[in-house]
């Protein structure tokens, strides 16, 4: 019972049960114990050691002093502190001294080798930070690889890169106006690269709002500078939304902002803007009026009416404007409306028309003015053909209108001669074209031989569009102080000049504390 308990190999069993069984035939001859010799004193060793281990509980027959080599290779017997153990020549290796001791725990080459069964497949004995480094870092590699053959792809051939030049030569002589030296690629890289901070930096900074956005991108480009970066939107119950984008602090900002219609939305506009800027600390603030909103109602006609243009420049005046240029006035006493600290300059509108009208082939000019308030707008037009285009001939005519009511003309009367000449009609603004149109009739029916028109501002209000195309003159011209429309792109009597170069030196000359008288000599 004692031996089946203990966990030796059956050899060593049936050994050590023959021993004990027979003990006579162990002591039956002296001299069979001499031959044995030192075999048979080994093997009764084993047997009592078997059966002490079976009383005393000992781990392994191979751990006695006694037990022949051949058992310490064959024994299956196993230590429980070592248990599950992988193989056989592991618990070897463990009894052996000299042989170094794995640092991987049993139970982990356990684990190893039952996914190895498992999966029939080697198992990486590699820790999974490892790979996970490993495959991080090949991610990595190829997310290089595909940047660098991206920009491989998308760098420019020599051809691109020659043409990219000639384009940014013809870009930096069109900003000059001449052609400079011969520069090599990497001068004209760095002349680039100065114009571009020009335009990004420095005290002057323009802004707009939607009152005509394409007439502040135009005066940008006349000045090469950016417009700068704002938004001005609306909340969803109406209001004006005004954010500015960039720095502001000690700049010199201009406000492009005409107030025409919609004129109320256009002055919350264009007074937010200020306000905002006022607070952002900017140096100095001018406002570029290129249509004054309100400029008619600049008295009292009757009882109980607002002087509307003043309350207007009271208004800007409150929110820290430093500056106002207008185009054109409704008249010049609006000027006044601001206080001294507030200085206003009146860009004359006509100087953009003389160019267009001293180039047409004119027979015995003569200037019309359709009121009696505008014969001084009407006669500094014609001192500037004669001036400019040395047309002595040129003669001055006025029709004097009676109104009914505000809108409607009641009868029209001409000063001067007008038969068998070209007649300019001049005048600040075209609204419903009412007075305009009945202007030209007089003139057709007292002998003119053609009619044009003039105006700065062309509101064109109701019907006005339609009168004009409907109308006995040649040729409307008017300024882009006011946006376009599609309606007016398809008359084809009207004609739209720029005030752009007029309002960019303008703005030129204040920044850069110059003469603005000098743009009219």
């Amino acid at each position: 019972m004692f031996l089946s308990t203990t966990r030796a190999s059956a050899g060593t069993r049936n050994f050590a049960v023959r021993r004990l069984a027979t003990p006579a035939a162990a002591t039956s001859s002296s001299s069979s114990w001499q031959q044995s010799g030192g075999d048979e004193k080994r093997s009764w060793t084993a047997a009592l050691a078997l059966v002490g281990s079976a009383l005393l509980g000992a781990g392994t027959i191979a751990a006695c002093d006694g037990a022949p080599p051949s058992m310490t290779e064959k024994t299956n017997v196993l230590d429980p502190q070592t248990y599950p153990s992988a193989t056989a020549e592991d618990s070897s290796a463990k009894s052996t001294p000299d042989v170094p001791v794995d640092p991987m725990t049993v139970y982990a080459k356990y684990a190893i080798q039952t996914e190895m069964e498992e999966q029939d497949v080697p198992v990486d004995p590699m820790t999974v930070y490892a790979k996970y480094a490993i495959q991080t870092e090949m991610e990595e590699q190829k997310k290089t690889a595909a940047q660098e053959q991206r920009l491989q792809a998308t760098s420019p051939t020599s051809e691109r890169q020659k043409g990219r030049l000639e384009e940014q030569k013809a870009t930096i002589v069109a900003a000059t106006g001449k052609l400079g030296p011969e520069m090599t690629a990497q001068e004209w890289e760095i002349e680039k690269a100065t114009k571009k901070a020009k335009q990004h930096s420095g005290g002057l900074k323009l802004f707009s709002g939607n009152g005509n956005l394409a007439l502040s991108l135009e005066i940008c480009r006349h000045l090469g500078i950016n417009l700068g970066k704002a938004t001005v939107g609306r909340f969803a119950d109406g209001e004006a939304n005004v954010v500015v984008h960039e720095n502001v602090r000690g700049k010199d900002c201009y406000v492009i902002q005409p107030t025409c219609p919609p004129v109320n939305d256009n002055i919350m506009e264009l007074l937010l803007m200020v306000s905002t800027l006022r607070r952002a600390s900017a140096r100095r603030i001018t406002v570029v009026i290129p249509y004054y909103g309100y400029a008619r109602q600049d008295r009292k006609m009757q009882a109980r009416v607002p002087i509307s243009a003043a309350d207007v420049a009271r208004l800007i005046e409150a929110m820290g404007v430093d500056r106002v240029i207008a185009v054109d006035l409704h008249c010049g006493q609006i000027q006044g409306f601001f206080g001294p600290r507030v200085p206003v300059d009146n860009l004359d509108g006509g100087i953009v028309g003389l160019d267009y009208f001293g180039s047409k082939d004119l027979h015995n000019p003569v200037v019309v003015s359709p009121d009696a308030g505008g014969v001084y707008r009407a006669k500094k037009f014609k001192e500037g053909l004669m001036h400019k285009y040395d047309m002595q001939d040129i003669g001055l005519a006025m029709i004097v209108k009676q109104r009914a009511r505000a809108g409607l003309v009641d009868s029209m009367d001409l000063v001067g001669d007008v038969k068998g000449c070209d007649c300019i009609l001049v005048d600040d603004m075209i609204d419903t074209a009412g007075t305009l149109c009945k202007a030209a009739d007089v003139l057709i029916e007292n002998g003119a031989r053609r009619v044009f028109a003039f105006a700065s501002h062309g509101l064109l209000s109701g019907p006005g569009n339609d009168r004009l195309a409907n109308s006995k003159m040649e040729e409307i011209v008017i300024l882009n102080t006011i946006p376009t429309s599609p309606q007016r792109e398809a008359n084809e009597k009207l004609t739209m000049l720029s005030v752009a170069p007029l309002l960019a030196q303008a703005i030129f000359n204040i920044h850069a504390k110059k003469s603005i008288s000098a743009l009219f000599k």
